[in-house]
């Protein structure tokens, strides 16, 4: 009853990363007209280090996953906490804050590249009349990155918020109860009660947040094509330049790989956490049930 689900998960997954990292090891490119593949061990992996684009990708990668995160960790909680309480309002606030996700990033990519255009998109105008920004947020090194951590911010601020809501509604009420009868503000009570309680599931969102924005590539594409220079270029918006632009295949599947591995990293970092709050969990309730 497994195999059909086996033989899905090999051949989606586990076959492709393999031949990934097969490939990696030769000097492989398609327009050769022989086709041929000639084994060179790790000359991609150390051509990937030496290279400047490839390290400025990597280090635009790092500042967007950085950026990006933070942000939407900072609003998805702050919506979270305010449609905490169970009323009609909330429900029809939080139903209509989940549009953005229903899009495709490329098309929000493209749309707000139209809004920020200094010539003639809405948000454009007012930054050209009013604060002088006549180039537009996407043609300005100092800018374009920020423009592009927004564009991802407004996307997918509101699934950390469904994560963190749905985490809030399923903590117990009795804690804050108790709290409120021993005269705990508002404040107090999200700060040294709720956010505690919630951190599995706060692992879980930057989990999932985390490991999807260094796959950055449809905003990048719709709205900079990793300019100006190499200002937003990140290393999944390179594995696409150097694999279906040049097409060179080989150094292509070594940039994906150290992609991988940047991944594999953070998810790791992230379990060990979410392991150690469990602990820390079931050690508390152990001595309160002791108590």
């Amino acid at each position: 009853m497994v195999a059909p689900i086996a033989v899905y998960a090999i051949a989606i997954s586990f076959y492709p990363i393999i031949y990934s990292l097969a490939i990696s090891f030769f000097r492989y490119r398609l327009t050769d007209p022989s086709q041929t593949r000639s084994f060179i061990g790790l000359d991609n992996y150390v051509r990937a280090i030496n290279d400047e684009g490839a390290r400025t990708a990597v280090i635009n990668t790092l500042v967007f996953v950085v950026g990006a995160v933070a942000l939407e960790f900072a609003l998805g909680l702050g919506l979270a906490l305010l449609l905490w309480r169970d009323t009609r309002l909330n429900k029809i606030a939080a139903a209509l804050l989940l549009i953005p996700i229903s899009l495709t990033p490329l098309v929000s990519g493209l749309v707000w590249r139209a809004m920020l255009n200094a010539d003639f998109g809405s948000i454009g105008w007012y930054l050209a009349n009013f604060l002088g920004q006549r180039e537009g947020l996407t043609a300005q090194s100092t800018t374009a990155m920020l423009a592009v951590i927004i564009v991802d911010a407004w996307q997918w601020t509101p699934l950390v918020m469904l994560v963190l809501l749905a985490g809030l509604k399923s903590l117990p009420v009795e804690p804050f109860e108790a709290a409120q009868v021993d005269g705990a503000g508002r404040w107090a009570t999200v700060r040294h009660l709720a956010v505690p309680m919630l951190a599995p599931t706060i692992v879980l969102a930057l989990l999932i947040r985390t490991m999807d924005a260094f796959k950055l590539f449809d905003v990048v594409f719709a709205m900079t094509q990793g300019g100006p220079g190499l200002t937003t270029t990140v290393l999944n918006f390179d594995v696409y330049k150097q694999g279906l632009v040049f097409f060179d295949m080989g150094y292509a599947a070594a940039l994906s790989n150290i992609l991988l591995v940047m991944i594999g990293i953070f998810a790791v970092i992230y379990i060990g956490v979410a392991g150690r709050q469990r602990r820390e969990g079931l050690r508390v309730a152990a001595v309160r049930a002791r108590a």
